[in-house]
């Protein structure tokens, strides 16, 4: 049972991704732009001409394969997962959206101070001037989509502390056949044996407090 867990962790393949790296779908559409110094997991789908397909915790998809850099252990903290959004649109609901666009098709609508989780950001369609064409992609109660930059809160992404996961300890193999320490024999006499011995010591006493105490013969014979 351990050398199959070892397997299967020695077959992860995590990559880091030491800047921002946008996570694309199979017809190479960003998804979502992911934060530095976070990792994506290799999963075993068919690879697209220079990307490689990725998991980024529930999410899946393809990055470029030069944007990213393989590592040869198993990261504790491998995605970003407390960073949250929350609507801000002045007390009104926000549209979320299943792409960063004010024409897609909206998902699902949020009531003012809802919040969720955000994964990152991406570039699509202005709704407002001067405020940019930034979109938050979050889940929101089980559901993906995108809500435009005005409209939510988001705090600042913490940078990850990149630590390795530490291997799983093998258990000794003790063969039955041999002892312990076969140089050092146990002090302790297996229990029948003491027992033995404790016997064979106590016969003679009888003898010899017989003779010890046997009066002596008289000389006349009586």
């Amino acid at each position: 049972m351990t050398t199959a867990i070892c397997s299967v962790i020695t077959a992860l393949a995590f990559f880091i991704m030491p800047a921002p790296t946008t996570l694309y779908d199979a017809d190479l559409n960003p998804i979502v732009t992911l934060p530095t110094g976070y990792f994506v997991l290799m999963r075993d789908a068919a690879p697209l001409d220079g990307y490689i397909a990725v998991a980024y915790d529930d999410l899946t998809g393809y990055v470029q394969s030069s944007s990213v850099t393989a590592v040869d252990y198993i990261p504790v903290n491998k995605y970003e997962t407390k960073v949250k959004f929350v609507c801000d649109n002045d007390g009104q609901p926000v549209n979320l959206r299943a792409a960063p666009s004010k024409t897609a098709p909206v998902l699902t609508v949020l009531e003012n101070a809802a919040s969720g989780r955000c994964y990152g950001t991406v570039r699509g369609d202005t709704l407002i001037q001067g405020v940019g064409d930034t979109w938050y992609y979050v889940n929101a109660n089980g559901v993906r989509g995108y809500c435009y930059s005005a409209h939510v809160r988001v705090d600042p992404t913490p940078p990850n502390v990149i630590e390795k996961e530490e291997e799983p300890n093998t258990p000794a193999v003790t063969d039955p056949e041999q002892p312990d320490d076969p140089q050092e024999p146990s002090a302790a006499l297996p229990k029948y044996t003491a027992i033995i011995f404790i016997v064979v010591l106590c016969i003679p006493v009888p003898f010899i407090m017989f003779y010890l105490f046997k009066k002596p013969k008289s000389d006349d014979g009586e």
